[in-house]
C-alpha cells in the first residue's frame, strides 16, 4: 500500500517490541522543568518591567531561566525508549514522539550484539562513547548494539535485550545482500 501505508504480514513473522523507562528521570525532569519556569517567571516579575527602573540582571537571568526550562525538556523525552524489530528494519522511538526517530532498514545493518550499558560511568541519556558510537541509555544493564555496515553503531537500552538480540540476529540471518 505504499511507504506511509499499512503492511499485512502473517502471523508466522516474529516481530519484537519493547523498550524501558525510567520515572524517577521523568519526575525529577518534570520538577526541574516547573522550579526552573517558575523561577524565571519570578525573575520577570521582580525586575521591574513597565516601571522607571528596570533590574536588567533580573531580566537577563529570569530569560534564562526560562530557557533552561526548556532544554530540560529533554530529561523528559529522553527518560524513555519503544523499540520495534520487524521484517522491515529495527526502530527506535523515545518517549512523547509519535514516530520512529531512527529507523535502520536490514540492508543497511551489519551486526547486532548483546551490549552492558554502563550508565554510571557515561551518564544516562543520549551519549557518546568513542569507542562504541552513540546511544539512548536510559539505565544501566543489558541494550541492543546495532552495528551499520559503514562501522558506525547505536546503543538503545531496553528491558528484554537478549530476546530483541535474538529476533534481530535470525532476520539478520535471513537477508540477503
Amino acid at each position: 500500500m505504499g511507504q506511509h501505508g499499512l503492511v499485512r504480514r502473517p502471523a508466522s513473522v516474529m516481530r519484537w517490541e519493547g523498550g524501558i523507562k525510567s520515572d524517577w528521570q521523568f519526575v525529577v525532569g518534570n520538577l526541574l522543568i516547573l522550579s526552573s519556569l517558575a523561577a524565571g517567571v519570578v525573575l520577570l516579575i521582580t525586575a521591574g518591567i513597565g516601571t522607571d527602573s528596570v533590574d536588567l540582571e533580573s531580566v537577563v537571568a529570569g530569560v534564562a531561566c526560562i530557557i533552561a526550562s526548556q532544554v530540560l525538556a529533554a530529561t523528559i523525552v529522553l527518560s524513555a525508549n519503544k523499540v520495534v524489530i520487524d521484517g522491515d528494519y529495527i526502530a527506535w522511538q523515545p518517549r512523547l514522539h509519535r514516530r520512529a526517530l531512527r529507523k535502520y532498514r536490514w540492508h543497511q545493518i551489519k551486526d547486532v550484539q548483546l551490549y552492558n550499558a554502563k550508565g554510571w560511568i557515561w551518564g544516562w541519556g543520549f551519549r557518546y562513547n568513542p569507542k562504541i558510537g552513540w546511544g539512548h541509555i536510559v539505565k544501566s544493564g543489558p541494550a541492543i548494539r546495532i552495528i551499520k555496515n559503514n562501522g558506525r553503531s547505536f546503543v538503545i537500552t531496553v528491558v528484554d535485550a537478549q530476546t530483541a538480540v535474538e529476533t534481530a540476529q535470525n532476520y539478520l540471518a535471513g537477508k540477503t545482500n
